[in-house]
Protein backbone atom coordinates (compact mmCIF):
# COMPACT_ATOMS: atom_id res chain seq x y z
CA UNK A 1 0.00 0.00 0.00
CA UNK A 2 3.05 2.32 0.47
CA UNK A 3 4.72 4.61 -2.03
CA UNK A 4 7.49 3.48 -4.38
CA UNK A 5 10.77 5.49 -4.60
CA UNK A 6 12.27 5.84 -8.08
CA UNK A 7 15.16 7.80 -9.61
CA UNK A 8 14.94 10.18 -12.53
CA UNK A 9 18.19 10.53 -14.55
CA UNK A 10 18.95 13.57 -16.70
CA UNK A 11 21.99 14.32 -18.89
CA UNK A 12 23.38 17.57 -20.25
CA UNK A 13 26.14 17.90 -22.82
CA UNK A 14 28.53 20.90 -23.09
CA UNK A 15 30.68 21.34 -26.18
CA UNK A 16 33.50 23.78 -27.03
CA UNK A 17 32.62 26.92 -28.88
CA UNK A 18 31.83 25.80 -32.41
CA UNK A 19 34.45 28.00 -34.22
CA UNK A 20 37.02 26.57 -31.82
CA UNK A 21 36.27 22.92 -32.47
CA UNK A 22 38.22 22.57 -35.75
CA UNK A 23 41.34 24.05 -34.14
CA UNK A 24 41.10 21.75 -31.16
CA UNK A 25 40.73 18.74 -33.45
CA UNK A 26 43.69 19.86 -35.56
CA UNK A 27 45.83 20.36 -32.44
CA UNK A 28 45.03 16.87 -31.19
CA UNK A 29 45.86 15.36 -34.58
CA UNK A 30 49.22 17.15 -34.57
CA UNK A 31 49.91 16.02 -30.99
CA UNK A 32 49.24 12.43 -32.02
CA UNK A 33 51.57 12.79 -35.01
CA UNK A 34 54.34 14.17 -32.78
CA UNK A 35 53.90 11.35 -30.30
CA UNK A 36 53.82 8.53 -32.84
CA UNK A 37 56.15 9.78 -35.57
CA UNK A 38 58.58 12.29 -34.05
CA UNK A 39 61.30 11.13 -31.65
CA UNK A 40 63.40 13.96 -30.19
CA UNK A 41 67.12 13.32 -29.79
CA UNK A 42 69.81 14.61 -27.49
CA UNK A 43 72.33 17.10 -28.82
CA UNK A 44 74.65 14.87 -30.88
CA UNK A 45 77.92 16.47 -29.82
CA UNK A 46 79.51 16.90 -26.43
CA UNK A 47 78.05 19.67 -24.31
CA UNK A 48 81.36 20.07 -22.47
CA UNK A 49 84.00 22.45 -23.82
CA UNK A 50 87.46 20.88 -23.70
CA UNK A 51 90.70 22.59 -22.82
CA UNK A 52 91.92 25.23 -25.22
CA UNK A 53 95.39 24.84 -26.82
CA UNK A 54 96.64 27.60 -24.54
CA UNK A 55 95.37 25.77 -21.48
CA UNK A 56 96.93 22.51 -22.61
CA UNK A 57 100.25 24.23 -23.23
CA UNK A 58 100.08 25.92 -19.85
CA UNK A 59 99.33 22.57 -18.20
CA UNK A 60 102.30 20.94 -19.93
CA UNK A 61 104.61 23.78 -18.92
CA UNK A 62 103.23 23.77 -15.40
CA UNK A 63 103.64 20.01 -15.08
CA UNK A 64 107.22 20.21 -16.29
CA UNK A 65 108.03 23.04 -13.89
CA UNK A 66 106.29 21.36 -10.97
CA UNK A 67 108.06 18.02 -11.49
CA UNK A 68 111.51 19.30 -12.50
CA UNK A 69 111.66 22.50 -10.49
CA UNK A 70 113.58 25.65 -11.33
CA UNK A 71 117.30 25.34 -12.08
CA UNK A 72 118.10 28.61 -10.32
CA UNK A 73 116.15 27.51 -7.27
CA UNK A 74 118.09 24.25 -7.18
CA UNK A 75 121.43 26.08 -7.34
CA UNK A 76 120.35 28.50 -4.63
CA UNK A 77 119.19 25.66 -2.41
CA UNK A 78 122.46 23.82 -2.99
CA UNK A 79 124.43 26.92 -1.98
CA UNK A 80 122.24 27.34 1.07
CA UNK A 81 122.94 23.74 2.08
CA UNK A 82 126.69 24.32 1.65
CA UNK A 83 126.52 27.37 3.89
CA UNK A 84 124.59 25.40 6.52
CA UNK A 85 127.20 22.67 6.26
CA UNK A 86 129.97 25.15 7.13
CA UNK A 87 131.64 25.09 3.75
CA UNK A 88 132.12 28.86 3.81
CA UNK A 89 132.73 29.21 7.53
CA UNK A 90 136.45 29.74 6.88
CA UNK A 91 137.83 32.29 4.47
CA UNK A 92 139.26 30.54 1.40
CA UNK A 93 141.84 33.35 1.19
CA UNK A 94 142.85 32.79 4.77
CA UNK A 95 146.35 31.50 3.95
CA UNK A 96 147.08 34.44 1.68
CA UNK A 97 145.84 36.87 4.32
CA UNK A 98 147.96 35.19 6.99
CA UNK A 99 151.04 35.40 4.78
CA UNK A 100 150.34 39.09 4.14
CA UNK A 101 150.09 39.82 7.86
CA UNK A 102 153.21 37.83 8.53
CA UNK A 103 155.12 39.86 5.95
CA UNK A 104 154.07 43.03 7.72
CA UNK A 105 154.69 41.95 11.33
CA UNK A 106 157.79 39.76 11.25
CA UNK A 107 160.25 42.17 9.59
CA UNK A 108 159.63 44.71 12.32
CA UNK A 109 160.04 42.15 15.11
CA UNK A 110 163.10 40.59 13.55
CA UNK A 111 164.86 43.90 13.02
CA UNK A 112 164.23 44.81 16.64
CA UNK A 113 165.93 41.70 17.98
CA UNK A 114 168.68 41.60 15.35
CA UNK A 115 169.77 45.08 16.29
CA UNK A 116 170.20 44.06 19.92
CA UNK A 117 171.92 40.77 19.09
CA UNK A 118 169.13 38.67 20.53
CA UNK A 119 167.83 37.19 17.30
CA UNK A 120 166.52 33.65 17.76
CA UNK A 121 166.08 33.99 21.52
CA UNK A 122 163.03 32.83 23.42
CA UNK A 123 161.91 36.37 23.83
CA UNK A 124 162.28 36.86 20.09
CA UNK A 125 159.99 33.88 19.45
CA UNK A 126 157.52 34.96 22.10
CA UNK A 127 157.35 38.49 20.77
CA UNK A 128 156.89 37.25 17.21
CA UNK A 129 154.07 34.91 18.25
CA UNK A 130 152.35 37.61 20.25
CA UNK A 131 152.66 40.09 17.39
CA UNK A 132 151.22 37.65 14.86
CA UNK A 133 148.38 36.74 17.22
CA UNK A 134 147.45 40.34 17.87
CA UNK A 135 147.53 41.10 14.15
CA UNK A 136 145.68 37.96 13.03
CA UNK A 137 143.08 37.60 15.81
CA UNK A 138 140.80 40.54 14.81
CA UNK A 139 140.65 39.37 11.23
CA UNK A 140 140.05 35.72 12.18
CA UNK A 141 137.35 36.71 14.67
CA UNK A 142 135.65 38.92 12.10
CA UNK A 143 135.65 36.17 9.52
CA UNK A 144 134.35 33.70 12.09
CA UNK A 145 131.44 35.97 12.99
CA UNK A 146 130.71 36.64 9.36
CA UNK A 147 130.61 32.91 8.62
CA UNK A 148 128.28 32.25 11.57
CA UNK A 149 126.04 35.09 10.41
CA UNK A 150 125.86 33.57 6.95
CA UNK A 151 124.94 30.21 8.44
CA UNK A 152 122.21 31.86 10.50
CA UNK A 153 120.82 33.59 7.40
CA UNK A 154 120.94 30.29 5.51
CA UNK A 155 119.02 28.61 8.31
CA UNK A 156 116.32 31.28 7.99
CA UNK A 157 116.14 30.73 4.23
CA UNK A 158 115.78 26.96 4.56
CA UNK A 159 111.98 27.02 5.27
CA UNK A 160 111.49 29.12 2.14
CA UNK A 161 113.15 26.50 0.01
CA UNK A 162 111.08 23.80 1.70
CA UNK A 163 107.89 25.80 1.08
CA UNK A 164 108.82 26.12 -2.58
CA UNK A 165 108.73 22.33 -2.90
CA UNK A 166 105.14 22.33 -1.65
CA UNK A 167 104.24 25.13 -4.06
CA UNK A 168 105.43 22.91 -6.90
CA UNK A 169 103.34 20.07 -5.50
CA UNK A 170 100.34 22.38 -5.19
CA UNK A 171 100.76 23.58 -8.78
CA UNK A 172 100.80 19.98 -9.99
CA UNK A 173 97.73 19.24 -7.90
CA UNK A 174 95.92 22.24 -9.41
CA UNK A 175 96.63 20.98 -12.92
CA UNK A 176 95.35 17.56 -11.92
CA UNK A 177 92.22 19.16 -10.48
CA UNK A 178 91.56 20.94 -13.77
CA UNK A 179 91.80 17.65 -15.66
CA UNK A 180 89.63 15.85 -13.13
CA UNK A 181 86.97 18.58 -13.39
CA UNK A 182 86.90 18.24 -17.16
CA UNK A 183 86.66 14.45 -16.89
CA UNK A 184 83.81 14.80 -14.38
CA UNK A 185 81.98 17.18 -16.72
CA UNK A 186 82.36 14.72 -19.58
CA UNK A 187 81.06 11.93 -17.36
CA UNK A 188 78.12 14.11 -16.36
CA UNK A 189 77.38 14.74 -20.03
CA UNK A 190 77.30 11.00 -20.67
CA UNK A 191 75.02 10.46 -17.66
CA UNK A 192 72.65 13.18 -18.87
CA UNK A 193 72.46 11.49 -22.29
CA UNK A 194 71.72 8.17 -20.63
CA UNK A 195 69.00 9.65 -18.42
CA UNK A 196 67.51 11.53 -21.36
CA UNK A 197 67.10 8.35 -23.40
CA UNK A 198 65.76 6.44 -20.38
CA UNK A 199 63.11 9.09 -19.68
CA UNK A 200 62.27 9.87 -23.30
CA UNK A 201 59.17 7.60 -23.65
CA UNK A 202 57.65 8.88 -20.42
CA UNK A 203 58.43 12.49 -21.31
CA UNK A 204 56.90 12.06 -24.76
CA UNK A 205 53.75 10.60 -23.27
CA UNK A 206 53.52 13.40 -20.69
CA UNK A 207 53.99 15.96 -23.44
CA UNK A 208 51.33 14.30 -25.57
CA UNK A 209 48.89 14.25 -22.67
CA UNK A 210 49.63 17.89 -22.02
CA UNK A 211 48.84 18.74 -25.62
CA UNK A 212 45.47 16.98 -25.66
CA UNK A 213 44.44 17.89 -22.13
CA UNK A 214 42.02 20.70 -21.31
CA UNK A 215 38.43 21.50 -20.55
CA UNK A 216 36.81 20.88 -23.93
CA UNK A 217 33.36 20.08 -22.63
CA UNK A 218 31.68 16.82 -21.74
CA UNK A 219 28.51 15.15 -20.55
CA UNK A 220 27.07 15.66 -17.07
CA UNK A 221 24.61 13.16 -15.63
CA UNK A 222 22.49 13.76 -12.53
CA UNK A 223 19.93 11.59 -10.76
CA UNK A 224 16.91 12.89 -8.74
CA UNK A 225 14.89 10.52 -6.55
CA UNK A 226 11.07 10.88 -6.40
CA UNK A 227 8.20 8.85 -4.90
CA UNK A 228 5.34 7.30 -6.96
CA UNK A 229 2.20 6.16 -5.07
CA UNK A 230 1.20 2.53 -5.42
CA UNK A 231 -1.90 1.54 -7.44
CA UNK A 232 -3.84 0.63 -4.31
CA UNK A 233 -3.11 4.02 -2.82
CA UNK A 234 -4.39 5.61 -6.00
CA UNK A 235 -7.59 3.48 -6.00
CA UNK A 236 -8.17 4.10 -2.29
CA UNK A 237 -7.69 7.81 -2.76
CA UNK A 238 -10.20 7.79 -5.61
CA UNK A 239 -12.86 5.96 -3.57
CA UNK A 240 -12.43 8.30 -0.64
CA UNK A 241 -12.71 11.26 -2.94
CA UNK A 242 -15.92 9.90 -4.49
CA UNK A 243 -17.46 9.16 -1.10
CA UNK A 244 -16.67 12.62 0.11
CA UNK A 245 -18.40 14.09 -2.94
CA UNK A 246 -21.49 11.90 -2.41
CA UNK A 247 -21.85 12.83 1.23
CA UNK A 248 -21.40 16.45 0.43
CA UNK A 249 -24.27 16.29 -2.00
Amino acid sequence: MGNTTKTQTSSSTAEPWKPQQDYIKYGMEQAKDLYTNQTPSYFPQSTVAGFSPEQQQAQQMGTQRATQGNAGMGIAQGYNNDVLGGKYLNDPNEDAMFANIQQRVMPSVNSQFMGSGRSGSGLHADTAARGMTEAWAPYASQMRQYGLGQMDAAANRAPQFAANDYRDIQALGDIGQQKQTLAQNELGDAVNRWNYNQDLPANQLAQYQGFIGGNYGGTTTSSTPYQQPSIWSTIGGGLLGGLGAYLGA
